[in-house]
């Protein structure tokens, strides 16, 4: 009990002895940093009052300066600051002194330009120039050195004189000065010849000091404890090496005892302010590593648990960590033993803590010595070393260098035990780091045991922090690391574990200088396999994951910018060490995979790369290697390095770096983060367990620093989007080949991985059992996440235009990938990009000629595509849309059949052409031709006219060649040397005189010859038979093409092998009826609506296909479809009401103008009618909703419901209620009562749009943002809240609606079951603005362009007149209005005048089948429309004129044109006829003048007979579809998509006999199902 009681006391004494300490240390430090900037303010004083006096008083002056400057920068080194940092001290430490005394000291611009311009450019007396330069060398951490030295012209100069010729200690300054000068390239380069002079005499010197210093010192060995241990005891028990280095000599403390007496009074300030320096570090600051002090300097400290936030062994967690919180940092169990580390604990425990041990090690820690006055020879030293360090890399100064032995001189500097200063041996690292760029000299460092003396520089120390940069440059030198790796495996061991312990404990600038070298030593494979032995990925890992920066539980105001700055520095490096990290274990896996392969083939083993030799890839090498390893590697691929990382969840780390460096708006090296962390993505996604995690939420931080889940592949997508990075390829690169690792894997089955879904499905699907799980699942990911969208935009971009080629490869891979997707493949289908033939203007050149061969690629990949997509091979050289591959298919399907009659009656015409009237005749004869169909005149009529070549025939390399080689023809051969195609040398004849075709076999007049050489171009387009050839071509022309080959090229000799080679592939010559087949093929091909089954064609008639009429077809006149409605009553004929449409509603009369009654500027904002249709309904800017007669024209009432401009009205069908919408105000919406007083019935203060439900208006949706809420008009409470994060697109003018039934909700692009309150399906995404509505039909979800169908969720097709329109359906659902929007940028032109949403023009489109019919141009903003019950008038908002910005009401008379004499109206407009576009789809020009009142009385009364009648008869109406699906002209590509086979049960049950469709359409769509 008594031992225990002692220890107790020894403990409670040693605590207060250090508290005491620390108390009086910062006491004292407070007092002093007050008395120093007392004692500078006073001696700026005292020398503006002497300023004039003596030299004598100036060097006194400038003496006590220095002094007090040098006192404050000891001070400043003992908190131990970066070595690396040469920021102002200010900045670096705030609270330091040494910052405040030298800003105090430079707003004094006096004493200043005096110090610079006086006392050493002008002044001659010698005492005064070396008290400027001392106080000159002391304020440089403050100064910006590169004006100074560049703009004070003869400053340099002078300082290489002193240099020179001055004497000690003048000369060591003006040395130190141009230490300064020379980190500027521009003055160094300047002096050259001063610099090589300067350079040996320095050399010389440092020799001289070296010798003397070494010749001077005799002492005792001091005991080697006193030196710090290693902090990576698990290195050395992994290398299996104990070493104990004796450093002290007898020598060596003789030396440092001579250093300890030429320090002067200021010795006692230092080692009181010791004790302060040693609190701090053991108090657990957060600003250093606590493992940078011996471990006996901690026996005494208050907390017992300090020694446990040390630097642990493997198994035990680490709290502090170089003075950063661990966040989430994982940890390995490493097996080595703790017996060791206690003994060597409980040695250190015992050693004595005194401020005597701590003055000994502090010169070896830290290094806080620094007196210029009486100069030392270690800061002589020192100072010209500072001099050669930014020298050294010069190759003019290597031979120099070699010449005097300056290795030897850093192999003793860099011996700390011999230097007794860890300050001069840093300083010599950093010389010697630059001389380790020299090759040369780095294999000579090396052969003389170099890294072995690096390595024995004891960490932790600031002479360690050195040791990372030379081990940088040791990396960068691929030689010199080759000689490394070739060293014992102790030594490399000891490095890496070295440049380990510098990756956790270290200064930030060790730090990042430890990343670098591994970063460029991973090449090395020796480095790579001691890397992961020790714990390595781990340790690097740790860098991102405990960053304050991506931690959302700190504020983001708390931190510095430089300390922002640093972290995102570190991010940047440690991205960049992983990538190669990873790409140096890709090739490795590679190469084992490569090695297992072939021995399982073969028996032979690849011979493995020795691991001393440096591997670098380039990133075509990196492609190759990943695409082998996904296509070539087992299903669940066992690698250990990603297995790790994922271990350590890291995939989500990067995935949230990414996401965070996409905000750092101000840090050059973002997009060099994003691409490190996508490079690193893309070489994980090999391994499909890696793109699940791609698939799952991860928490990223938003603008607020809030955490919002996110979708990994989402991130990947936006990035890839390009609008984050503009212009920025290689991140786009970088993220494309991420998502084609993800999509386009093998289509393999995995039986044995289990994928649980990370959501239910929105609607159930039967995914295909062959698909690869992980893929199927990658493949609905992208599409969730509008993958599809970004795809598609990235195969039209043009910037930057280097690399547009390249991306649009890769985007058209992926696309290709994701196609085998039968639901994405559908949706392709439809888009513009094979309708209207984009992909086919896209492949047509490259962005860039210099890139064809990145420009072929995409071809091929586009061919694949298309291929995919259309289910048909594609035909190069043909029109690429999928009608014309279906046409295509057609006419390949054809059987071609024809009369052997006519064709005998061609061949005899043919033999009297040639004058062989005998054979002719003979022909007739037997073949019993019949005389009537003979030519009389065979020469003058049965020659075809050379100008009907190019109408009859067109170049058949495209659908003919196809169909000839499928049917199992050989191609026609002329008799050049290169093959041709039969399209390409027959010349098919039709006499227009006689109306018949001629034959195929019909030539010139001319007689039948070879062609001479360079004529050959004549017999283009001819036929020639085996009776025409030449006798050199039959028998011959095996010799002649060969003797023709050598002639023409000159190149190549065929041997006999080689002829025996082609004349067995010679194709046989065609028969005849190959050609005529070939040649009625063609004519078939040319049909607009080709048939599968036909009767036998006619040689002597062109041949076309019946074009798809109705019997009873409506004219195209309206006159003559009014009179046939007595031959089809109530009809006028199949299409008459799709063309009563087309007429009615491309007319519109302006009939009356609405402005505000009060006289002021008039400022509408929308439009409504009332229920009954008697007035109008208008809101203002000012928040006002007023009430217009239509027919009078007058204000029949005002009501002020806003207080910012209405943006939406809508009154209910009983005109009991309206809602109305602000821009901004609160509340944003509100439902009005208007039966009998009109007041406030509920307020919707979050949702910026509202409308009533449509069947029956109990209830009202609105819109914030991306949420819908559902609430009841009777109780106006919220009963049902619609959002979903996850499934969110983000529309930039969402407006939630209800469909037709009230029974579903389409919010945001996804579609909601009200009744169950979940999401049913999320429409694909490809526009940023509209959320979509619905078809009044009610089968139909109209998103943009994009035509959805509600029953199979497939796409029908897209309208790409629709695109960027605001829909507004007529009371029948038969007629859509579409206001185009404008550019966003468009709003920011008045501040606080309401800009139109609108362009100055809106369309008309029939909803039956989604044909444009007009597009009215008003030339003026509309800012809204609306249309009444009847179809009689459309209201629009627009500004007044084209001038002024107030909005008027114009009311617009559907179905009249605007008449000659109503020219002058109060707008000055031009006539009707002018304003609208030739959209218009009818021919019915004679009827303007027709009055179609009548018309449109009959078309809104008829409506529902018209589709009663029609619903009763199923048969005429899917015959009616299929028919106007195959009517539309093929050249239409945005209309023709119905005639797609797969969807014509799906989306054509809307015939036109069904334009005028109701809610009766449901009744007869069910008497078609069943």
């Amino acid at each position: 009990m008594s031992s225990t009681d002692e220890d107790s006391s020894a403990t409670l004494s040693a605590v207060l002895t250090t508290a005491w300490t620390t108390a009086l240390s910062a006491a004292m430090a407070v007092a002093m940093g007050v008395d120093a900037k007392a004692d500078l303010a006073k001696l700026l004083d005292e020398w503006e009052e002497a300023r004039q006096g003596t030299t004598e008083e100036l060097v006194s002056i400038l003496t006590k300066i220095s002094e007090l400057i040098e006192q404050e920068t000891e001070e400043y080194y003992k908190s131990d600051p970066d070595p690396f940092d040469d920021r102002h001290p200010g900045r670096a430490d705030p609270k330091c002194m040494l910052g405040q005394l030298l800003k105090m000291l430079f707003l004094n611009d006096d004493f200043t330009n005096a110090l610079l311009d006086t006392y050493i450019m002008t002044s001659r007396d010698v005492s005064l120039n070396t008290a400027a330069c001392r106080l000159l060398q002391n304020i440089v951490p403050g100064l910006d050195t590169a004006v100074v030295f560049e703009e004070k012209e003869g400053l340099v100069g002078k300082l290489f004189t002193w240099a020179h010729e001055a004497d000690r200690p003048l000369c060591v300054y003006a040395t130190g000065l141009l230490a300064r000068a020379m980190n500027n390239q521009e003055v160094a380069t300047s002096h050259k010849e001063e610099n090589a002079q300067l350079v040996s005499m320095m050399i010389k010197r440092l020799h001289e000091l070296q010798s003397a210093a070494h010749m001077s010192h005799f002492s005792p060995t001091h005991n080697a404890q006193n030196l710090p241990q290693d902090s990576q005891e698990e290195a050395v028990q992994a290398s299996g090496v104990t070493k104990n280095q004796q450093i002290y000599t007898e020598e060596e403390e003789a030396f440092e005892e001579e250093g300890r007496e030429e320090k002067n009074a200021g010795e006692s300030s230092r080692s009181t302010s010791k004790g302060k320096s040693s609190a701090q570090r053991n108090g657990g600051g957060s600003t250093s590593s606590a493992r940078l002090l011996p471990d006996f300097v901690y026996q005494a400290s208050p907390h017992p648990s300090s020694r446990e936030k040390e630097d642990t062994q493997g198994g035990g967690k680490k709290k502090v960590e170089n003075g950063r919180k661990t966040k989430q940092k994982p940890q390995f169990t490493a097996t080595t033993s703790g017996t060791e580390e206690e003994a060597e604990r409980a040695a250190t425990n015992e050693q004595p803590s005194s401020s005597s041990s701590w003055s000994e090690m502090s010169s070896i820690l830290i290094g806080s010595e620094y007196r210029l006055s009486p100069l030392s020879p270690t800061m002589e030293q020192r100072l010209i070393l500072q001099y050669l360090t930014p020298l050294g890399d010069y190759q003019e100064l290597l031979a120099v260098f070699m010449k005097l032995d300056t290795r030897s001189l850093m192999m003793n500097y860099i011996d700390l035990g011999k230097t007794k200063n860890v300050q001069l041996t840093f300083d010599a690292l950093l010389y010697l780091a630059s001389l380790l760029l020299h090759k040369k000299f780095a294999s000579e460092f090396i052969a003389h045991g170099g890294v072995q003396k690096l390595l024995q520089i004891p960490r932790p120390s600031m002479a360690a922090t050195g040791v990372s940069l030379c081990l940088y440059y040791l990396a960068y030198n691929q030689d010199a690391m080759e000689r490394v790796c070739m060293f014992p495996d102790g030594v490399l061991s000891d490095m890496v574990s070295y440049a380990l312990w510098l990756l956790e404990s270290s200064h930030a600038s060790g730090i990042c200088h430890a990343t670098m070298f591994f970063s460029i030593s991973f090449s090395f494979r020796a480095v790579l396999q001691l890397f992961d032995q020790l714990d390595g990925l781990r340790r690097l890992v740790n860098l991102i994951s405990t960053l304050e920066i991506l931690n959302t539980e700190i504020e983001g105001s708390m931190m510095s910018d430089d300390q922002v700055f640093s972290s995102r520095q570190t991010a940047k490096h440690t991205c960049m060490a992983l990538r190669r990290y990873f790409e140096a274990h890709l090739a490795v896996k590679t190469e084992q995979m490569k090695q297992s392969l072939q021995s399982s083939e073969n028996g032979t083993t690849i011979p493995q790369q020795p691991s001393y030799k440096a591997y670098t890839y380039t990133r075509e090498q990196i492609i190759e290697m990943m695409e082998f390893l996904i296509e070539c590697g087992p299903p669940q691929l066992p690698w250990e390095p990603v297995q790790v990382f994922c271990k350590l969840s890291c995939v989500p780390l990067m995935l949230q770096l990414i996401s965070a460096a996409c905000d750092w708006k101000t840090y050059y090296g973002r997009s060099d983060t994003v691409r490190y962390a996508l490079d690193i993505l893309a070489i994980l996604t090999v391994v499909p367990k890696v793109q699940l995690v791609l698939a799952d939420t991860v928490e990223v931080m938003d603008e607020r620093r809030s955490a919002v889940p996110t979708v990994g592949m989402s991130i990947i997508l936006g990035v890839a989007e390009g609008e984050v990075f503009p212009n920025d390829a290689e991140i786009q690169k970088s993220a494309l080949q991420v998502i084609i690792n993800c999509v386009c894997a093998p289509d393999q089955s995995l039986s044995a991985f289990t994928v649980a879904p990370l959501r239910q499905p929105l609607h159930p699907q039967q995914p295909p059992p062959t698909h690869n799980r992980v893929l199927a699942h990658m493949w609905q990911v992208v599409q969730n996440n509008n993958g599809i969208k970004v795809l598609l935009s990235l195969l039209s971009v043009k910037v930057p235009i280097t690399d547009a080629d390249l991306i649009r490869a890769l985007a058209c891979k992926a696309l290709v990938g994701l196609s085998r997707s039968s639901a994405i493949r559908q949706i392709i289908s439809k888009l513009p990009l094979f309708t209207s033939g984009h992909i086919q203007q896209l492949m047509k050149e490259p962005v860039l000629q210099d890139k064809r061969s990145e420009h072929v690629r995409f071809c091929r990949y586009a061919v694949k595509l298309t291929e995919r997509v259309s289910g048909k091979p594609l035909i190069m050289g043909a029109e690429v849309s999928l009608a014309r591959l279906q046409k295509a298919n057609v006419v390949a399907q054809t059987r071609i059949s024809f009369s052997e009659k006519e064709l005998l009656i061609l061949i005899r015409n043919h033999l009297v052409a040639k004058g062989l009237h005998d054979t002719a005749n003979t022909l007739v004869k037997e073949a019993n031709l019949p005389a009537a169909s003979l030519c009389p005149n065979s020469a003058a009529s049965c020659v075809t006219p050379t100008s009907s070549k190019s109408r009859t025939y067109r170049s058949a390399s495209g659908i003919a060649a196809r169909v000839a080689a499928n049917i199992g023809t050989s191609p026609l051969l002329s008799c050049n040397s290169a093959p041709s195609t039969p399209s390409s040398s027959r010349s098919p004849a039709v006499p227009h005189s006689s109306g018949s075709l001629a034959s195929t076999s019909v030539v010139p007049a001319t007689p039948p010859h070879p062609a001479p050489h360079g004529q050959s171009s004549h017999l283009v387009g001819r036929i020639l038979f085996s009776r025409e050839r030449p006798v050199a071509s039959c028998n011959s022309g095996k010799k002649l093409r060969a003797l023709k080959q050598k002639s023409d090229h000159g190149a190549f000799i065929q041997t006999p092998a080689m002829k025996k080679q082609l004349e067995c592939h010679l194709p046989s010559p065609p028969t005849l009826d190959s050609i005529i087949t070939e040649y009625l093929r063609e004519q078939h091909a040319r049909c607009s609506n080709p048939v599968t089954t036909c009767p036998p064609f006619s040689l002597f008639t062109p041949h076309r296909c019946p074009e798809s009429k109705q019997r009873r077809q409506a004219s195209p006149n309206f006159t003559a479809r009014l009179g046939s409605r007595m031959l089809y009553p109530k009809y006028g004929g199949v299409d008459r009401g799709s063309l009563d449409r087309h007429l009615i509603f491309s007319r519109f009369r302006p009939v009356s103008v609405f402005h505000e009654s009060d006289g002021g500027d008039s400022s509408f904002t929308c439009c409504a009618f009332s229920a009954r249709e008697r007035f109008l309904m208008l809101g203002t800017c000012s928040g006002h909703l007023k009430l217009y007669n239509i027919f009078s024209g007058e204000e029949a009432a005002s009501y002020t419901c806003h207080g910012s401009a209405i943006s939406h009205i809508q009154p209910s069908r009983d005109g009991n209620f309206v809602l109305t919408s602000a821009s901004w105000s609160v509340p944003l919406s509100a439902l009005w009562s208007m039966d009998g007083v009109f007041s406030m019935k509920n307020s919707f203060g979050e949702d910026h749009y509202v409308e009533f439900s449509k069947l029956s208006q109990d209830r009202v949706i609105g819109t914030k943002d991306q949420v819908a809420h559902i609430y009841d008009i009777q109780t106006g409470q919220k009963v049902l809240t619609l959002n979903d994060p996850a499934l969110a697109n983000n529309y930039k003018r969402n407006c939630a609606t209800f469909n037709p039934t009230d029974d579903l909700v389409l919010n945001d692009g996804v579609l909601w079951d009200v009744r169950a309150s979940r999401a049913i399906h999320k429409f694909d995404k490809f526009n940023m603005n509209l959320s979509g509505v619905f078809h009044p039909n009610g089968l139909e979800v109209i998103i943009n362009t994009e035509i959805w169908d509600l029953r199979t969720f497939h796409l029908l097709h897209t309208v790409p007149a629709l695109d960027q329109c605001r829909v507004v359906f007529n009371r029948n659902g038969t007629i859509m209005y579409g206001a185009m929007l404008q550019a966003d940028d468009e709003h920011d032109v008045m501040e606080q005048q309401v800009t139109s949403p609108f362009g100055s023009s809106f369309r008309t489109f029939d909803a039956t089948d989604y044909k444009p019919i007009v597009t009215l141009d008003v030339k003026r903003n509309i800012f809204d429309l609306c249309t009444d019950t009847k179809d009689y008038y459309l209201a629009v908002i627009e500004n007044q004129d084209t001038v002024s910005i107030d909005t008027v009401c114009r009311l617009y008379e559907v179905g009249r044109q605007k008449l000659v004499e109503e020219g002058d109206d109060d707008d000055q407009d031009e006539d009707q006829d002018d304003e609208d576009s030739s959209d218009t789809d009818d021919d019915d020009d004679d009827d303007d003048d027709i009055d179609i009142e009548p018309l449109i009385e009959e078309l809104a009364n008829d409506e529902e007979q018209e589709n009663q009648e029609h619903a009763n008869s199923p048969t005429d109406v899917g015959i009616e579809a299929l028919l106007s699906s195959s009517s539309d002209d093929d050249d239409d590509d945005d209309n023709n998509d119905d005639n797609d086979t797969e969807d014509l049960d799906q989306g054509s049950w809307f015939g036109e006999e069904s334009d005028d469709d109701d809610s009766d359409m449901f009744g007869s769509l069910a008497d078609l199902w069943f």
